[in-house]
C-alpha cells in the first residue's frame, strides 16, 4: 500500500522521514564502485525493483551525495521507477582528489563526464531494454549536458534542476571575473601543484545556521541534510577552489556555446529566488536549445536546492519531473 508523507513543515514528517524513507534506503539502496583509468575510485548507489517502467539517473550537484536523495529516489520508486546516483569524484563516498578531503577540486570538468559516461555503460547494459531518464541538479545539470552532447546514449528525456549554465558573481563582472580565477589558477598549479587554493572566502565544511542557508526554505529537510553529514563526516565538502572555478567557466562555456547542438527534450525548473546560479544564463541555454518540446518552468521565490526545498516549492518540482517522465513513455 502507499504510504502518504507529511508535510515538511508537519511535526510527523521527520518521523516518517525516520521510519520510512531512510529505511527504505537503507535496505534497498546497494552501493556500486567503479574504478576509473586515473585510478580513482567512484561510488554509486542502485535501487533496482522487481518490474520497473523505466530507470531514471541522477547527477547531483557540488558538496552532494546521493545519499542526500534519499527522499527524492523513495519519492521516484513509489512512481515505479529504477534509480542510479552517482556520487561525483571529490565527493560523496567516491575517492577525494585533494590531500584536504573539504576541498572542492577537479582537475578537468571533463573527469566528471568521462566519469558519469562509464556509469552508464554499466547501466546500458543491466537495463538495455527500459527506457532511461535523466535527472540532475546545478553541477550535476553541466555534467549531464556536456554527457549528452559528447557520448552515445540511450536517454529519451532529461530533467534539470537549477542547472549551472551560469554562476551568480555579485557585484563583479564576468569579463573580470574568469580570467582571475583562471589566472590565478594557474599561478597556484605552478607553485604549489599538490596544494590547490581555495577561492577567496572559502574554507572547509561548516555546519551553517538554518537561518543563514542559501539553500531551502525547508528547516526539516535542512535539518536531514546537516544531520546525515554529521553522522558521516566522509561526505563532507567545502568551498571550491580556484581549480574547480576555473573548470566551471571553462565547462559552462562550452554548454552555452553547444547549446543548439542538444536534441534531447529538457525540462528546466527553475528556482526563482536563487542566489548560486545564474537564471539569466538558463534562459539564454533555453533560447538556443535545440528541441522545440522543451520546456523552462519558473517557480517563484524557490531557493536553489528545489528537490530539497519546502513543499510549497518542492511539490510542484517534483510533479512536472514526475509528469515529464510519465509523457516519455510515449517518445
Amino acid at each position: 500500500m502507499k504510504q502518504t508523507k507529511h508535510r515538511d513543515d508537519d511535526p510527523q514528517w521527520l518521523q516518517f522521514y525516520t521510519h520510512h524513507i531512510q529505511p527504505f534506503w537503507q535496505q534497498h539502496v546497494k552501493v556500486q564502485q567503479l574504478t576509473r583509468p586515473d585510478g580513482v575510485t567512484l561510488a554509486w548507489y542502485l535501487y533496482r525493483p522487481v518490474h520497473p517502467k523505466a530507470l531514471v539517473v541522477i547527477s547531483p550537484g557540488r558538496i552532494e551525495s546521493g545519499a542526500k536523495y534519499q527522499e527524492t529516489l523513495w519519492d521516484l520508486a513509489q512512481a515505479g521507477y529504477a534509480v542510479a546516483i552517482i556520487d561525483h569524484r571529490g565527493q560523496g563516498l567516491s575517492e577525494r582528489l585533494t590531500p584536504n578531503p573539504h576541498q572542492g577540486y577537479v582537475d578537468n570538468f571533463h573527469d566528471y563526464v568521462a566519469d558519469f559516461a562509464a556509469m552508464m555503460q554499466q547501466l546500458n547494459v543491466q537495463y538495455a531494454d527500459l527506457p532511461k531518464y535523466l535527472l540532475a541538479h546545478s553541477m550535476g545539470a553541466t555534467i549531464a549536458t556536456l554527457y549528452l552532447l559528447h557520448y552515445p546514449h540511450q536517454i529519451t528525456r532529461a530533467a534539470f534542476s537549477a542547472p549551472m549554465f551560469g554562476i551568480q558573481l555579485g557585484t563583479i563582472q564576468r569579463w573580470v571575473a574568469q580570467p582571475l580565477v583562471q589566472a590565478v589558477a594557474v599561478v597556484n598549479r605552478w607553485c604549489r601543484p599538490q596544494r590547490p587554493w581555495y577561492v577567496k572566502g572559502a574554507g572547509n565544511y561548516q555546519k551553517l545556521p538554518f537561518a543563514s542557508n542559501e539553500l531551502t526554505h525547508s528547516a526539516a529537510r535542512y535539518q536531514v541534510f546537516r544531520e546525515l553529514y554529521e553522522a558521516q563526516p566522509q561526505l563532507k565538502v567545502g568551498g571550491p577552489t580556484y581549480r574547480w572555478v576555473a573548470e566551471a567557466f571553462r565547462a559552462i562555456h562550452k554548454v552555452q556555446q553547444q547549446a543548439h547542438e542538444l536534441k534531447v527534450p529538457l525540462l528546466i525548473l527553475q528556482a526563482g529566488g536563487d542566489t548560486i546560479v545564474d537564471n539569466q544564463m538558463q534562459q539564454r541555454f533555453f533560447t538556443q536549445h535545440a528541441n522545440a518540446s522543451s520546456q523552462l518552468v519558473h517557480i517563484d521565490h524557490a531557493k536553489h536546492e528545489l528537490l530539497m526545498e519546502t513543499d510549497r516549492y518542492r511539490q510542484p518540482a517534483l510533479d512536472q519531473i514526475l509528469a515529464w517522465f510519465q509523457s516519455g513513455a510515449a517518445d
